[in-house]
């Protein structure tokens, strides 16, 4: 299957995005492209996501591993079909990222 954009934490290919240090100790997960409902690009600062490196507090939003996210000031929310908890990404590239959401999650054209 071919990539289409990776860096230590992500890996998007043809049919899912990868979240490697998703689980603790570690664990990835995969979310086909229709399993997510919509996706958001959210400013972010320490208060609201930059002071955290892995997990979630007390809003639904689960970080993966992420060691450089202190230095980062934008995320991207994905909204999962049928699950309340909603993972919060921080490409290297927002950018690439978004371009590839865009194409690959139909309800959020």
């Amino acid at each position: 299957m071919a990539t289409l954009y990776e860096d230590p934490y992500l890996v998007f290919d043809e049919d899912a995005l990868t979240i490697h240090y998703y689980y603790f100790p570690i664990g990835s997960k995969r979310i086909p492209y229709q399993a997510i409902e919509r996706f958001v690009e959210e400013p972010m600062n320490f208060w609201t996501g930059s002071g955290r490196i892995w997990g979630m507090g007390l809003s639904p939003d689960w970080f993966h591993l992420d060691l450089q996210r202190p230095s980062k000031n934008r995320c991207i929310i994905l909204f999962e079909k049928d699950n309340w908890v909603r993972s919060v990404i921080t490409p290297q590239d927002q950018d690439a990222v978004l371009r590839i959401l865009r194409e690959k999650v139909p309800s959020n054209r």
